[in-house]
C-alpha cells in the first residue's frame, strides 16, 4: 500500500513540474510523507508540487519535500490512523513556518508589538503556499492592499496631494520602507531617530553637517513631516512653515516682526533648514 502511495505521489509530483533532486523517495521507517498523503489528498499535493512554496522546498532535498506535509501539518500518524479534521493543523501556526524560515525566527515571534498584540500571524498576510502562480512573498493580497485592510488612516493619508509616491504617481508600497516581520527602526517609523530608513532615498540629506539642524538631531524627519501624507506642501506637519519654525523658535529676536511678511517666511533667509557646513544660523549650507 505504502508502495502504490509513492508511485502516485510520484507520478502527481511529475504532472506537477516538481521534479524531486537525485529521485530521492521516503524512508518506510521514517513519518508519514507527502507520498502517503497523495493516497487521500491528490489534488493538494498536486497543487503544492507546482507551487512556489513546493518547488523551493524539492529544490532544497528531496527529504524536505518529502516530509512538506508533516512539517506544517502535524501530527500526521494519528491523522492517518484516523482522517479527521480534529486530528491534524489544517492551518499551520508560526511554529511551522519557523522550522524552515529559521533566519526569520525572532521576526515571526514578534512581529512588530503591535502584530503581536492583535495576533497577527503568518496566515493572516501569507497564503499557505499550495497554488501554483500566488504573488510574490505568498501574501494573499498586493502588500499595500493588504496593509491597507487595519491601516486605514495610513492608506487614506497615500491619497493627499503631497503624498509619498513613486516619480510622482503611485504611493510606495508599505515594504518599501516597514520591516513587518521585526521591531526595529524599520518596522515603526517613529524609532527612525535621526532620519533612519529615510535617508534610504534621502541620502542629500544623510551628510553630516558641522552645524545641524537640532530638531533634526533630535527628532528626526518626523519632527517635521508627515511618513505618508499631508495636505500641506512637502509632507509637512504645517501649512506655513513660519507656524512650523515657530513650534520650537518662540522666543525669537525682536528684529524679527512677525507683522511683517517677510520674517515669516523663515525659508527665504535660513535655507539650510537640516543642516549647514558654513553657517550656524542656517542661512546658506
Amino acid at each position: 500500500m505504502r508502495r502504490k502511495a509513492f508511485d502516485l505521489f510520484r507520478a502527481v509530483v511529475l504532472v506537477g513540474c516538481a521534479v524531486l533532486p537525485g529521485g530521492g523517495t521516503v524512508r518506510a521507517d521514517e513519518p508519514p510523507g507527502a507520498a502517503d498523503c497523495a493516497a487521500c489528498h491528490e489534488e493538494a499535493v498536486r497543487e503544492f508540487g507546482a507551487s512556489a512554496h513546493g518547488k523551493a522546498m524539492a529544490r532544497t532535498s528531496a527529504r524536505t519535500f518529502g516530509r512538506s506535509c508533516v512539517a506544517c501539518h502535524r501530527p500526521a500518524p494519528a491523522h492517518q490512523e484516523d482522517p479527521s479534521p480534529s486530528n491534524v493543523r489544517r492551518f499551520p501556526d508560526a511554529r511551522a513556518c519557523v522550522a524552515c524560515h529559521g533566519a526569520a525566527a525572532a521576526g515571526l515571534q514578534m512581529t512588530t508589538p503591535a502584530h503581536s498584540r492583535n495576533g497577527v500571524g503568518c496566515l493572516e498576510c501569507h497564503s499557505g503556499g499550495h497554488t501554483a502562480g500566488e504573488g510574490p512573498h505568498l501574501l494573499v493580497v498586493p502588500a499595500r492592499e493588504l496593509c491597507a485592510g487595519c491601516h486605514e488612516l495610513e492608506a487614506s493619508r497615500l491619497q493627499l496631494p503631497s503624498a509619498h509616491r513613486e516619480s510622482g504617481q503611485r504611493p510606495f508600497s508599505c515594504l518599501a520602507c516597514h520591516e513587518v516581520h521585526g521591531a526595529g527602526t524599520g518596522a515603526r517609523l517613529e524609532l527612525a531617530g535621526s532620519g533612519g530608513v529615510c535617508l534610504s532615498c534621502h541620502r542629500e540629506k544623510s551628510v553630516p553637517f558641522i552645524f545641524p539642524h537640532p530638531p533634526v538631531e533630535v527628532e528626526g524627519c518626523l519632527g517635521c513631516h508627515e511618513p505618508h501624507g499631508s495636505m500641506n506642501p512637502r509632507l509637512l506637519t504645517r501649512r506655513s512653515v513660519a507656524d512650523l519654525c515657530l513650534e520650537c523658535h518662540a522666543g525669537i529676536s525682536a528684529s524679527h516682526d512677525l507683522t511683517q511678511v517677510r520674517y515669516r517666511a523663515c525659508q527665504t533667509c535660513h535655507t539650510a533648514v537640516h543642516g549647514s557646513n558654513h553657517d550656524p544660523r542656517l542661512l546658506r549650507e
